[in-house]
């Protein structure tokens, strides 16, 4: 897994871990962790507005880090919106999402260390960064980063 998709899915965690009503006591967290058998992995596909396949390409052209050639990226990823279906657990779902450009404060950064003992830092960019919701799922809403790969984390209790 590259430095920045494991930093990426650890912040997730993280963030899951510590919001309001979270697990506190080691006991809590442990029986979350030993729920991971829920998780699956996935092969995300870019579509267009209504859910027509256009790409494997998930990554986004983030202006600073991937240089593209654009005629790669799908047609929907120069505009503001973009779009995904995403098949978990035998149902399709269609991502319809929006930049969120505010997620990350200009100029942060992460910080890692590998086994090497060597601490790594790297700039946090916002320019890949998506908000939005699930198609046929009213309550559903979805965050997204497509930096370096697709990772999303849903938020099934929003509310109508």
């Amino acid at each position: 897994m590259a430095p920045l998709a494991g930093i990426a899915l650890l912040l997730a965690c993280w963030v899951l871990l510590l919001a309001p009503g979270a697990p506190q006591s080691p006991g809590e967290k442990d029986s979350i962790l030993g729920n991971l058998e829920e998780y699956r992995l996935v092969i995300p596909t870019s579509t267009d507005s209504k859910g027509r396949f256009v790409s494997k390409v998930v990554s986004g052209a983030s202006k600073r880090r991937f240089p593209r050639n654009t005629r790669d990226l799908p047609p929907d990823a120069a505009g503001k919106e973009i779009f995904y279906n995403v098949t978990v657990f035998g149902q399709e779902f269609h991502f319809r999402l929006r930049p969120n450009s505010r997620l990350v404060a200009p100029g942060a950064t992460v910080e890692w260390q590998e086994d090497s003992n060597i601490t790594y830092t790297e700039p946090l960019h916002g320019d890949c960064l998506y908000v939005g919701h699930i198609t046929d799922l009213p309550n559903a809403s979805v965050a997204i980063s497509n930096c370096d790969g697709l990772y999303f984390t849903p938020d099934h209790s929003k509310k109508s």
